[in-house]
C-alpha cells in the first residue's frame, strides 16, 4: 500500500467515525477527544522541562500490558516526564486519571501534519509502542528525528499483513523500530524471515502485571461479605453468549457455589435482563445487600483484577465473540479457568493453560458443568491445579526486567541527550 492510499484510507476512516459519532457512544467519545486533545497537550508540554518518555497503548488491555514498563521506567528514571497516549476511548476514559503518570491523552489521529505537530510539541526522548499499534506517519517521524523507538510485548502470526506478498508498506513500518521485544519465539522467527533482526524474545509483561496485582491486592469487603466463607466462581468480562452457558447452571443449582458475575460492559438494561433470567436471589454490587443472594452482579468498574483471589473457578468471557479476555488475571490466583471454545487460539497464554490442563474451552452449559464437576469433586486435583496455575504465571515473569535492562544498557542513545 502506498502512502497516498494509506492517507486516503485514514481520511475515509475519520469521516466514518464522525458519522458514527452521531449514533455510537464510543465513536462520539473518540471524536470529541480528537477535537479537544491539542489544548490539553499544549498546556501539559508548555512548562515541561523534563525529557519525555512517550508510551502509546491502544486501549485498556494494552495499557495493562504496558503498565509494568511505565512503572519501572518511572522508578528508574524519575527525572522523566511520562506521557501515555490512547487510541480507544474504552482505555482513555477509564485510565485518564491514573496516578504516577504525568499526562494521559488521546493520540492525535495519524497523518503527516498531525504526527509532525505532536512530535514537535512533545519532543520525546524515547517512544514505546505496546503490542499492536503501527501508525505510519508517527513511526516515520520518530525515525526521521532519530528518536529511539521500541515495540514491547509484541506478538506476530503468519496471517498478519506484514508477512503477506502485498505487505511491503506495512513491513516498512517495522523497520522504523530500533528494537522489537516480542512474546514468543514464533514472532521472532517470523520477523527475521522478512529481514527484521533487532528482535528479542522478552516474554509478556502481563505476567509481571498480574503478579504485582496479586501481591498488592486487598480483599473487597462486599465480596467477602457476599461469599461468607463459601466456595465461589468469578465470571469475568462476561457477555450474553457467556451467560447463556452460566445461567442454566445457576438455575439448576448444579454446584454449591456462589456466583460472581462481572460484565465486560455495564448496561443497566442488560444486567437487569440477566437477573430476570435467574431463578435464585441476585444482588447488585451498587445496590442493597441481599442476605440469601446466590449471585452477585458487579455493576461498577475497576474491581475484576483482584476479585479472583480465593475463587475455586474462573470463567473468562469473550471467546464466543471477538476474542477471549484476560485469563492471566485469574490464573495468577490459582482457580481452574474456563472459557468459550471459539476465539481463544490467538491468545498463546490461554493455549498454554489448556495444554497444561489448567484451562478448559467449553461449547455450552452441559460441557461447562461436566468439566467443572470432574475437578470440583476431586479435592486433590483441585488443589494440584491451583498450585500449577500459580507456578505457571510465576515462571513466565521477567519481561519487564529484560526490557528495562536493554533501556539501561543503551540509555546513552536517548536518556543522556
Amino acid at each position: 500500500m502506498r502512502v497516498w492510499l494509506y492517507s486516503f484510507a485514514l481520511f475515509l476512516y475519520r469521516q466514518t467515525m464522525r458519522l458514527a459519532a452521531l449514533f455510537h457512544p464510543k465513536a462520539k467519545l473518540w471524536h470529541e477527544g480528537q477535537q479537544t486533545l491539542w489544548e490539553g497537550l499544549e498546556s501539559a508540554m508548555h512548562l515541561n522541562e523534563k525529557p519525555v518518555a512517550w508510551i502509546h497503548t491502544a486501549s485498556m488491555g494494552e495499557f495493562e500490558q504496558g503498565r509494568p514498563i511505565i512503572e519501572a521506567f518511572k522508578n528508574q528514571y524519575p527525572d522523566h516526564f511520562i506521557l501515555v497516549t490512547f487510541y480507544s476511548p474504552s482505555g482513555y476514559e477509564v485510565r485518564k486519571n491514573t496516578p504516577g503518570i504525568d499526562y494521559i491523552s488521546y493520540l492525535p489521529f495519524d497523518g503527516r501534519h498531525a504526527s509532525a505537530r505532536f512530535l514537535d510539541l512533545v519532543k520525546p526522548k524515547i517512544a514505546l509502542f505496546v503490542k499492536y499499534e503501527f501508525w505510519y506517519f508517527y513511526l516515520q517521524g520518530l525515525r526521521d528525528r532519530g528518536i529511539h523507538t521500541l515495540l514491547v510485548s509484541g506478538i506476530f502470526r503468519p496471517n498478519h499483513v506484514f508477512f503477506q506478498w502485498y505487505g511491503g508498506f506495512f513491513r516498512s513500518m517495522l523497520a522504523s523500530f530500533n528494537h522489537l521485544f516480542v512474546q514468543n519465539t514464533e514472532s521472532k522467527e517470523l520477523l527475521e524471515s522478512i529481514g527484521i533482526h533487532a528482535v528479542t524474545v522478552a516474554g509478556d509483561t502481563r505476567f509481571d502485571r498480574v503478579l504485582a496485582n496479586a501481591r498488592n491486592s486487598s480483599p473487597w469487603d462486599l465480596l467477602t461479605q457476599f461469599v461468607d466463607n463459601q466456595a465461589f466462581i468469578v465470571v469475568g468480562s462476561a457477555w450474553q453468549a457467556d451467560l447463556d452457558c452460566i445461567i442454566p447452571l445457576i438455575n439448576a443449582h448444579a454446584f454449591p457455589l456462589k456466583w460472581v458475575i462481572v460484565p465486560h460492559e455495564i448496561h443497566a438494561a442488560e444486567l437487569q435482563s440477566w437477573k430476570n433470567q435467574m431463578s435464585v436471589p441476585v444482588m447488585f454490587s451498587t445496590g442493597e445487600l441481599v442476605d440469601n443472594a446466590e449471585v452477585l452482579i458487579v455493576d461498577e468498574i475497576g474491581r475484576l483484577a483482584t476479585m479472583y483471589r480465593g475463587a475455586t473457578f474462573a470463567y473468562i468471557g469473550g471467546a464466543f465473540g471477538a476474542g477471549l479476555h484476560n485469563t492471566l488475571e485469574a490464573a495468577v490466583y490459582g482457580p481452574t479457568v474456563f472459557f468459550g471454545n471459539k476465539n481463544y487460539q490467538k491468545f498463546h497464554e490461554a493455549v498454554d493453560l489448556v495444554s497444561l490442563g489448567l484451562a478448559f474451552p467449553i461449547a455450552d452449559a452441559a460441557t461447562l458443568e461436566q468439566a467443572m464437576r470432574v475437578i470440583f469433586e476431586d479435592d486433590d486435583l483441585l488443589v494440584n491445579k491451583q498450585v500449577m496455575s500459580r507456578n505457571f504465571v510465576a515462571l513466565q515473569a521477567g519481561a519487564t526486567a529484560r526490557i528495562m535492562s536493554y533501556i539501561e544498557q543503551t540509555n546513552q542513545a536517548y536518556v543522556a541527550q
